[in-house]
């Protein structure tokens, strides 16, 4: 039973954490303002979301450069090169996803802006 943990029990620590980065990463928009049928607000939403993860690949950045320093040494199971692939793969995700963010909120103004045309 006890080997059996030994294999589980690493399992589910990583699967836990690979979630908490997905639902950390990839937050979706507030169900009421879907349900509101308010592109204003969801406008704004994505807007802020975006600009977070912005913020989120400068850190990375930043992260990177300072592993790319020579006088930075990492543990002995680490590489600099490990270490700066990883900041490299988590800027990449996280412009993509603030472009889509961008993306939408663009796509929500422009509802917003069909809306106003039609009113008049």
């Amino acid at each position: 039973m006890r080997a059996r943990w030994n294999l589980v029990g690493p399992l589910v620590l990583v699967l836990v954490m690979f979630g908490l980065l997905a639902c950390a990463v990839t937050e979706s928009p507030p169900s009421d303002l879907i349900a509101k049928d308010d592109h204003v607000a969801l406008a704004a939403w994505y807007a802020k979301e975006a600009a977070g993860l912005r913020w989120k690949a400068e850190e990375m950045r930043q992260m990177r450069d300072m592993y790319a320093k020579p006088s930075y040494q990492p543990a002995p199971k680490e590489s600099k090169a490990e270490l700066i692939a990883h900041c490299q793969l988590f800027i990449e995700h996280y412009t993509k996803a603030a472009e889509e963010a961008e993306r939408m909120a663009q796509a929500h103004r422009a509802i917003i802006g069909q809306k106003s045309e039609r009113d008049r």
